[in-house]
């Protein structure tokens, strides 16, 4: 239905999706004067709409392709645990595996919507905390210098809810607040050899109206960084601070930690180990033990649906690229994570 829409549209060729230039705050050009840093105007420039590329010479279809993104992917868990069914019977050894389609729209960009749908390989032993889709919105900057405010619901949502489910809890899920900035050359130069590389740093507030069944307005900060290693190749890791521990359980990681190859572009694929698991710092709760057997392992691969577009209507893709540095990231708003 997706490709007759496009199909059925008039044919236009779409303005160019990609950054053509690498942000560099900080450095200034020949004979400009330093304005100094403006929480004005960085909230703009956070909240601003891209109207630019909505120039009324698009059509319904072109607009869609160009600014819809479909992820396909499937993840499976490095270790296998000990688990019973959703009845809670007939436990035994598993190792957790799923399927996911993602359907995102990021016309309005920064502001974004996105929902995630999953099958589970063995469907009688998903648990209830183990949704059939997940979904997010907000506003999603990833260059220096900006904000964030997003909304991600990951609870138990349910397609057909049976009884004591619900199709979602909005007070389930939870509210976040980033701010992105470029870690200093001095601190760069401890992770990373390279004289170009650049290390993207967030900070984030993150608040969950009810996170138990009668527990309400769970806090917890987030520092984290990514380093790119060599093209679309890097490592990141956070570290989470809560600020009240009575709201927090063994499950609760003290940090979390990734790394793989990560093209988020379109026609582009993601092969990347990534740790949620409780991993606990050695002077922190002794409860949290996670290890780097506890993750898991994604691949996924984004439908260039701009190509398809083309493909359909019989025109030639005219889109280009710029050669990205082998380690310095291309931020900007079309890179959905590091």
């Amino acid at each position: 239905m997706f490709l007759t829409v496009l199909i059925s549209s008039s044919i236009c060729h779409a303005d160019d999706l990609y950054m053509k230039e690498i942000p560099s705050p900080g450095l200034k050009k020949f004979n400009q004067t330093d304005k100094g840093w403006s929480f004005l105007d960085m909230i703009e420039r956070s909240f601003k709409i891209n109207t630019e590329k909505f120039n009324g010479k698009q059509s319904f279809g072109e607009v869609l392709a160009r600014e819809m993104s479909i992820n396909i992917g499937y993840t499976t868990a490095v270790n296998s645990i000990q688990q019973a069914n959703k009845n809670g019977k007939s436990p035994k050894e598993i190792v957790k595996q799923s399927f996911t389609q993602t359907i995102g729209f990021n016309g309005l960009s920064p502001y974004y919507g996105r929902v995630t749908f999953y099958e589970y390989a063995d469907p009688t032993y998903q648990q209830g905390y183990e949704p059939d889709f997940s979904y997010s919105f907000g506003v999603a900057n990833f260059a220096p210098d900006t904000l964030s405010l997003e909304y991600s619901n990951y609870g138990g949502n349910r397609l057909s809810p049976k009884v004591g489910e619900e199709f979602t809890d909005l007070n389930q899920g939870t509210i976040t607040t980033t701010y992105r900035f470029e870690v200093p050359e001095k601190v760069v130069r401890l992770l990373h050899p390279d004289d170009e590389a650049r290390v993207l740093g967030w900070a984030s507030y993150n608040i969950t109206p009810e996170y138990q069944q009668g527990r309400w307005w769970k806090q917890w900060f987030g520092l984290g960084f990514s380093v790119p290693i060599w093209n679309n190749i890097s490592i990141w890791a956070q570290g989470n601070l809560y600020p009240d521990s009575s709201q927090t359980t063994a499950g609760d990681p003290d940090f979390t930690y990734g790394f793989g190859y990560y093209d988020w572009s379109p026609g582009g694929f993601i092969l990347a180990y990534s740790s949620y698991a409780p991993n606990g710092f050695p002077w922190g709760n002794s409860a949290k033990d996670g290890d780097i057997m506890d993750g898991s392992i994604f691949l996924g691969y984004n439908f260039d649906l701009e190509a398809i577009w083309n493909f359909m209507t019989g025109r030639k893709a005219k889109r280009s690229k710029s050669k990205p540095s082998k380690t310095r990231p291309p931020w900007g708003p079309k890179y959905m994570e590091w």
